[in-house]
């Protein structure tokens, strides 16, 4: 008997779900701007005091540049002042030396202006939250990442210079005197993301040691340019020549 009334629901269910099929579809667009939506005024007035702390940190000047400093291949001065203010932010944290600097050429998203360099233009060139990490590897995986990076004319380092050549790196001395030699130890500072493998660079997941100095990228930069500003001196966007295609 219970299974017979079990029979009949079942029938009496599926007679109760007709099957659907989509014969017809529309789509609006409809646009919300300041033009077309209304402002909630206890919204505005909610977040005016957060609004108004946070224009206050991005507007704080740090230093000045006599003019603006751009990004550029093979070299431009912004690349250079960026990785030589990476890799002397991240001594004075590591607390021990570090042969050289590395920074990924699409990382750097926007220019410096003449003028006034704020906190807001520094998050500007880096919106990331990226960690500055330091690797310790043999010279022959330094080598890989200079030729890796050298391709495209897209290596943007601090503390050496290197010479290139059919887009391989052909010679690098380092300006704390060292050569480089393959089966020697070196150090590097670069961000988490290009550590990690990022920008085709998984050759750099297997170095001899691997360190989280814990300092962001952009909170480097911006101590930097604050210590700058101090000394009163205007920044000058040079390049140095480090790197040369030959």
């Amino acid at each position: 008997m219970k299974k017979h009334i079990l029979i009949l629901a079942l029938a009496a269910l599926s007679a109760c779900n007709p099957s659907y099929h989509l014969t017809n579809r529309t789509a609006n667009r409809i646009g919300v701007d300041s033009v077309t939506a209304s402002t909630d005024s206890s919204v505005v007035n909610f977040l005016q005091p957060y609004r108004q702390g946070l224009e206050k940190t991005m507007n704080e000047v740090l230093a000045h540049s006599s003019g603006r400093i751009e990004k550029g291949q093979p070299e431009a001065p912004l690349n250079d002042l960026l990785t030589d203010a990476l890799l002397k932010q991240a001594i004075q944290r590591y607390g021990k030396p570090i042969d050289c600097s590395h920074l990924n050429f699409g990382g750097i998203r926007s220019n410096l202006p003449e003028g006034n360099i704020t906190i807001g233009s520094i998050f500007e060139v880096m919106p990331f939250d990226n960690q500055l990490m330091v690797l310790t590897v043999k010279g022959d995986m330094l080598q890989q990442m200079l030729n890796h990076f050298a391709k495209g004319n897209k290596l943007v380092v601090g503390g050496l210079q290197a010479k290139i050549h059919d887009e391989q790196v052909q010679s690098v001395t380092f300006t704390n005197g060292r050569t480089l030699q393959p089966t020697e130890t070196y150090t590097i500072v670069m961000s988490d993301y290009v550590a990690n493998g990022g920008d085709d660079a998984g050759f750099l997941k297997n170095p001899i040691k691997s360190e989280n100095i814990n300092y962001l990228m952009r909170d480097a930069l911006i101590d930097y340019f604050r210590e700058q500003g101090k000394t009163g001196q205007l920044i000058n966007p040079v390049s140095d020549g480090r790197i040369r295609i030959e």
